[in-house]
C-alpha cells in the first residue's frame, strides 16, 4: 500500500510474477501502475506491505541495490546520456563497475569483458534494427528509437528481471513488432519481464499473464484471453451498458 497525502495510489496490491514469464499490469490513467513500479524498484517506500524478489526481501533497499540483485527498470521518459552515441550508451551500461580497474587490466580480464560487451552491443543493435544509428547521438534519435535504445541499455547489464514502463509509447508501428519479438526472446532467454503500457494490443500480444488495476487495486488477474472477457475489465475500458 502506498499513499500520497490523501491519495491512495496503491491499495493492498498482492500479485506474483512467475520466473521466466512476461506479465503485464494494465489499467486506466490513475490506476496506480507507475506507483506500483516505483515501490517495487525502490524509488518509493511502501506505507505497508513487503516486496520479495527471488525469495529476498527488497522493500527497504535503495534502487541501485535492487538493480545489483538483478531487477532493473525503465521509465516512461527514457534516461541515458544524450550527448553520447548509441554505441557509447550501450557500452557504458554494459561496463563492469564491480571490478577493480587496475587488477582487471593486469589480469587481462578487462580485455575479455570489453570483447564480450562489444559483442552483446552489436547483437542488440542488430536485433532492434538500429545498426545505422550506432554512431548517432542519443539526443538526435526519434523518441521511438530512444525507447529502443533504453531497452537495449537494460539488457546490457544481463538482468534477471526487467520492469518496463510504457516501452511501446512513441514507438512506430513497424518497430512495435521488433520490440515485441525482442521481449519474447528475452523471456525465452530466462529473463522475467513485468510491463505496463497503454497499448493494449501490444500488451495482450506478448503477456503470459495480465493484472488489471483500477483506483489503486488489482481487480482482475489471468491470461490475456480470460482478461478480455472479464466483465469488470470491459466496464473499465468501455463503460457500463445502458
Amino acid at each position: 500500500t502506498k499513499r500520497f497525502g490523501g491519495v491512495l495510489a496503491v491499495s493492498n496490491v498482492d500479485l506474483e510474477v512467475d520466473e521466466g514469464s512476461i506479465a503485464a499490469v494494465i489499467g486506466p490513467t490513475g490506476a496506480g501502475k507507475p506507483s506500483l513500479f516505483n515501490v517495487v524498484s525502490g524509488f518509493e517506500n511502501a506505507d505497508s506491505g513487503s516486496v520479495a524478489f527471488g525469495g529476498t526481501r527488497i522493500e527497504n533497499l535503495a534502487p541501485w541495490q535492487i538493480a545489483r540483485h538483478g531487477l532493473v527498470r525503465s521509465f516512461q521518459t527514457p534516461v541515458g546520456f544524450p550527448e553520447l552515441s548509441v554505441w557509447e550508451n550501450l557500452m557504458v551500461a554494459g561496463s563492469d563497475r564491480s571490478a577493480e580497474p587496475v587488477m582487471s587490466a593486469l589480469s587481462g580480464r578487462w580485455r575479455k569483458q570489453e570483447a564480450e560487451t562489444n559483442e552483446r552491443a552489436r547483437n542488440l543493435l542488430s536485433e532492434l534494427a538500429l545498426d545505422d544509428a550506432r554512431d548517432v547521438r542519443l539526443a538526435d534519435l526519434t523518441p521511438g528509437d530512444v525507447k529502443l535504445v533504453d531497452f537495449a541499455r537494460q539488457l546490457m547489464v544481463r538482468p534477471k528481471m526487467m520492469l518496463l514502463d510504457e516501452p511501446a509509447s512513441g514507438v512506430d508501428p513497424a518497430s512495435i513488432g521488433r520490440l515485441s519479438n525482442l521481449i519474447r526472446n528475452v523471456r525465452d532467454d530466462g529473463i522475467t519481464v513485468l510491463v505496463i503500457d497503454h497499448n493494449i494490443g501490444f500488451v495482450l500480444g506478448i503477456a503470459d499473464a495480465v493484472h488489471v488495476m483500477a483506483l489503486g487495486e488489482v481487480i482482475a488477474q489471468g491470461t490475456p484471453d480470460r482478461i478480455v472477457q472479464n466483465p469488470a475489465v470491459v466496464e473499465i475500458y468501455l463503460g457500463k451498458r445502458t
